[in-house]
């Protein structure tokens, strides 16, 4: 579907999609769309509509469906990314960048060298922001968002994830390339915050069955890291490119 992208997480009724709120408002005032044009909208599930436009109101959008398609664009892998939470704006520019990539979850987490605190407002922001990247890559699946976890929790996440990697800045073995499972369908890789993790982190991480993978010689920024995380990963299993 080659038209502008939407997001409504409303289902269609007898063959007709509304959308109302902000994304309403960006389809006439700002696009300044009409009846009879057609758009792409996508739920943030997975599905996408071909919808041409019925009624054109400033806070109301009614469109009928003229196609459906599911999990187009999507990767094949689910690569989810564990990250501590920054400082600043710059777990944002993570989930920002993660969503293009394919990321399909992304889990906020206190460590202990974390500084930053995620409040509602900021986890508010990087879903925002996610849908955003979702509707600019056009990808059909909204990432999931988790409220931040503290690490203990983290050790405790059953995702059902097939492998789960962290990149560890003291790791002096093999990297991504080498402990990646190219069969695994699911895969977490654990990212730490600014300061890197404690050694007992790494430990605790490695009991709970986690492989550490170095990301070279060069000390990366944490939001960089979770970022080439995140385009290694996808890479690597086929996901890009």
């Amino acid at each position: 579907m080659a038209h502008d992208l939407y997001y409504s997480p409303n289902p269609p009724e007898d063959g007709m999609l509304t959308i109302t709120g902000p994304e309403a408002r960006h389809i006439s005032r700002v696009m300044r769309h009409e009846v009879g044009n057609v758009i792409g909208v996508v739920d943030g599930a997975g599905a996408e509509h071909e919808v041409e436009l019925t009624a054109v109101t400033a806070n109301r959008v009614v469109g009928r469906v003229l196609s459906k398609t599911r999990y187009a664009r999507e990767p094949e892998h689910r690569v989810a990314i564990a990250q501590a939470v920054l400082k600043g704006d710059h777990l944002a520019q993570v989930c920002a960048q993660a969503t293009e990539l394919g990321v399909s979850r992304i889990i906020p987490f206190q460590s202990a060298r974390t500084v930053g605190r995620l409040s509602s407002a900021k986890l508010e922001r990087l879903c925002a922001v996610s849908l955003a990247a979702l509707k600019s890559s056009t990808r059909t699946l909204l990432p999931v968002i988790d409220a931040p976890v503290e690490f203990g929790d983290l050790l405790k996440l059953d995702g059902g994830f097939e492998q789960v990697l962290v990149a560890y800045e003291d790791e002096t073995g093999p990297g991504l390339d080498t402990v990646l499972k190219r069969g695994a369908s699911s895969v977490l890789v654990v990212v730490g915050p600014e300061g890197g993790f404690e050694p007992f982190e790494i430990d605790a991480l490695k009991a709970a069955g986690a492989v550490s993978f170095t990301l070279g010689p060069r000390r990366l920024r944490a939001e960089t890291a979770a970022v080439a995380v995140a385009a290694m990963t996808l890479g690597l299993l086929g996901d890009l490119g």
